[in-house]
């Protein structure tokens, strides 16, 4: 009795496996002939990983696992079309590292092979596109028909000069050149004739002084040049003298054609750069 006793005060971890009887020779006291059961506190310490100190966590709830979903059904043709491209990579790769007669010979009938799947296409998409006409680019944006272009580029000048022509009482043109320019010798007569013709004022600004024939009496610049970083000339902005904005159309010799389309977009582009 003394020995269990003493046992239970040591610490758990000290006590040798051997100094624990196993619970069925626990041995019982007899009082007057009557066996009693052993003491509590005796019970207690032989039974085996119980107590609060053996505190077992409770089993984590098993959660049912999700049936992954099914995979969508594919077409059979996105797999055709798949082992086609790994097929004719691996052709081309096989006779790049070994450019013999043979692999090179079934790498191109194979290429041969994919090109006529490609002609087939492109031609059953064509077919198409007669018998669709809100899918024909031709008919919806620039014709691809030589007959059509011409009537085509004729309708959109004369849409670009309208709009050019709508901007003449708000906005002007600043043309800052050299005197000593033979490119800008060459511009000015092309701007000259567009002023004239869409009635947007051209104010010119000489980098050194002198004026240009079509410009004889230009201002002198007076920074504006270096605000606007205009170190190529001929240069030309677009400006609206009103909100002092300005936005560059381009730099060099220009044709009309060039100026009309380049002034057009700008007047459909509402953004304007303050001086």
């Amino acid at each position: 009795m003394r020995t269990l006793l003493a046992l239970a005060a040591l610490p758990l971890a000290m006590l040798p496996v051997a100094a624990l009887p196993a619970e069925e020779d626990t041995p019982s006291t007899s009082v007057a002939g009557v066996e009693t059961p052993p003491e509590p506190s005796a019970a207690y310490w032989l039974r085996n990983r119980e107590g609060w100190f053996w505190y077992r966590d409770p089993p984590a709830p098993v959660n049912p696992r999700k049936a992954a979903p099914a995979p969508p059904n594919r077409p059979p043709e996105l797999a055709e079309f798949e082992a086609m491209q790994q097929r004719l990579d691996e052709l081309k790769r096989v006779a790049v590292m070994n450019p013999s007669d043979a692999n090179l010979v079934a790498y191109m009938r194979y290429q041969r092979f994919v090109m006529n799947k490609s002609e087939v296409f492109a031609e059953r998409w064509q077919r198409l596109v007669w018998t669709v006409p809100e899918l024909d680019y031709g008919l919806t944006g620039r014709p691809t028909n030589s007959m059509a272009i011409g009537a085509f580029d004729e309708e959109q000048r004369d849409r670009q000069a309208q709009a050019v022509r709508s901007l003449a009482s708000t906005h002007g043109l600043l043309f800052i050149f050299r005197s000593d320019c033979p490119y800008c010798h060459r511009f000015a007569p092309i701007l000259k004739r567009f002023e004239q013709e869409f009635g947007i004022m051209v104010f010119p600004v000489s980098l050194d002084g002198p004026g240009l024939p079509e410009y004889p009496n230009p201002q002198l610049d007076n920074g504006i040049a270096t605000r606007l970083n205009a170190t190529v000339v001929p240069a030309l902005y677009l400006t609206v003298p009103s909100k002092r904005q300005i936005r560059p159309v381009g730099f060099g010799v220009m044709a009309m054609t060039d100026l009309l389309e380049r002034i057009a977009a700008l007047a459909q582009d509402p953004r304007e750069d303050p001086l």
